[in-house]
């Protein structure tokens, strides 16, 4: 039955995520709004829904020991999983502004983090309220900076004329075609199908391991983190087939940035979180493939495939040193 569940759960994650995509990206352009921040706002905050449901839930339980060993692990997964794949499928342009804001402030609150986490190995009440006011101005950045529009054609199919073949029609004809609320509907059913997949694939594949026999530390790091990151792993790589690169690293660095801000945030806050002084090893890992990627953005505005692939080698020999240490 969990087998059964697992393959559900990755099925409605697939398809939300190709949905969410098409939708997101014609509401981004219908309103000016450029993909990036459609990527780090709402795609982000929908993939991130399955680490919420957890953290929530395992802080009423008591037990978001598990929720925080997800975050970093997610983090790391988004960081060099997620990137390094989407690289590898299409080199990703970065712009100006990523580099600039958006990578140095998730750094920032990466190493916000670290110091909570380890200055008293304790992430309390006090933290979580931090986090949550942290949160909410980072909404209000976003919120403030979300005028900032892009140059765009859309085709006779109402998507984006990447091709630049000259197929593209004027946007007062694409808004004739395709309604503003029927594309918003398909967005929230999109999100909330990434969500209950999300949760399906995370739940199950988590059962599966303890079946197994693998310790709730190695599962929270590895298995939980890779389940709740399946959205945002699917749905950038839909959108790296699509041609929509700032969905990509929008997506990445939001999911990062409500990981630690909203999910640890609210988890805390309802239930403390006592931390393993082992995690210092996985949270320098993840600071580390952060400034990495910050470094090479800064100089060659770009993330080509050679450096997708040393991501993703990078992650699966982190997968590797995890197993041989926990186990």
């Amino acid at each position: 039955m969990q087998y059964f569940l697992l393959v559900l759960g990755l099925v409605m994650i697939v398809k939300s995520a190709d949905v969410l995509i098409d939708s997101t990206s014609k509401i981004a352009r219908r309103y000016g709004v450029s993909s990036f921040i459609i990527g780090i706002t709402v795609v982000a905050f929908g993939t991130s829904a399955p680490e919420l449901a957890v953290g929530i839930m395992s802080g009423i339980s008591h037990s978001n020991q598990l929720t925080l060993g997800n975050i970093i692990g997610s983090s790391l997964s988004n960081i060099a999983l997620i990137v390094g794949i989407s690289a590898i499928i299409m080199p990703l342009q970065v712009r100006d502004s990523v580099v600039k804001r958006e990578l140095p402030i998730l750094i920032g609150i990466q190493i916000l983090l670290t110091v909570m986490l380890f200055d008293d190995r304790l992430l309390s009440r006090i933290n979580g309220i931090i986090l949550l006011i942290g949160f909410i101005g980072f909404m209000l950045y976003i919120m403030k900076n979300s005028k900032d529009s892009i140059e765009i054609e859309i085709d006779a199919e109402g998507d984006i004329d990447t091709d630049a073949d000259g197929n593209h029609v004027p946007l007062d004809a694409f808004k004739k075609v395709e309604k503003l609320g029927k594309l918003w509907i398909y967005s929230i059913l999109s999100l909330a199908g990434l969500f209950i997949g999300g949760r399906l694939t995370e739940s199950s594949s988590s059962n599966i391991a303890s079946n197994l026999g693998l310790s709730e530390t190695l599962i929270g790091l590895t298995v939980v983190a890779i389940a709740t990151t399946l959205p945002e792993l699917i749905t950038s790589i839909i959108a790296a087939k699509k041609k929509e690169p700032d969905i990509i690293l929008g997506n990445c660095i939001g999911s990062n940035i409500f990981n630690i801000l909203l999910v640890l945030g609210c988890s805390s806050l309802i239930s403390p979180i006592r931390v393993d002084f082992s995690l210092w090893v996985d949270v320098a890992i993840m600071i580390t493939l952060t400034v990495f990627i910050f470094v090479i953005s800064w100089f060659r505005k770009s993330i080509k495939r050679k450096t997708g692939v040393f991501l993703l080698l990078a992650y699966i020999f982190y997968l590797v040193f995890k197993v041989i240490t926990v186990l």
